[in-house]
């Protein structure tokens, strides 16, 4: 099992604090802010197709819509503006969920447009507080997997300098025979001679 190191640990405590830095100039209510100001600090870009393909897709649609709104508005011979066939008392307006809504006035569609927009605000900040508790906890969790390795590893050492101190003991209180190179205790608990300034054992 791999166990990282204190640099590791000094990395994942800073980009900790990084973040902490770079939210502290929104207010703490506005995820949405806290989100991009976290993603413009860390120059994080989505690069995945499916975003790509979206993004492509919407500057068509919107180009298209450009080309055809113009195109409902023609100038006639005096210079005044001149509308083309249709119902001038009705207006249709693209929603976001992609469907087309009809509105008697232009207030209508105004209004229309602006509960679509406060929704989707709505939605863009509940979704912008998920990721950035998301993101915390997973902070939170790295950093308290270092710090439970960085203890085995401190209790594996402790426990190695005590077993050191227990042998040191051993060896000075039984003699050496100088039949078998070392008391019968030792071979006993699996020193071997060969091993004994290295710290590994051996079992007899």
């Amino acid at each position: 099992m791999n166990i990282p190191s204190v640099k590791a640990l000094k990395m994942d405590v800073g980009a900790r604090v990084l973040e902490e830095q770079c939210v502290d100039d929104v207010p703490a209510d506005d995820h949405l802010l806290s989100l991009k100001a976290l993603a413009k600090k860390l120059r994080l870009e989505t690069r995945r197709p499916s975003y790509l393909e979206w993004k492509a897709q919407v500057e068509a649609a919107s180009f298209r819509e450009t080309r055809t709104s113009r195109a409902l508005v023609q100038v006639d011979p005096e210079g005044g503006p001149e509308e083309t066939e249709g119902d001038s008392d009705l207006f249709r307006c693209s929603l976001s969920s992609g469907l087309q809504a009809t509105f008697g006035t232009m207030d209508e569609a105004l209004r229309g447009l602006r509960r679509e927009l406060t929704d989707m605000h709505l939605q863009d900040q509940q979704l912008a507080g998920q990721l950035m508790r998301l993101r915390s906890d997973i902070s939170k969790l790295k950093i308290e997997q270092a710090c439970h390795l960085h203890r085995r590893m401190l209790n594996d050492a402790t426990f190695g300098l005590e077993e050191q101190d227990e042998l040191s003991d051993l060896l000075f209180e039984c003699p050496v025979t100088p039949g078998l190179g070392l008391s019968t205790p030792l071979r006993l608990i699996g020193v071997t001679k060969m091993n004994i300034n290295s710290r590994r054992f051996s079992l007899c």
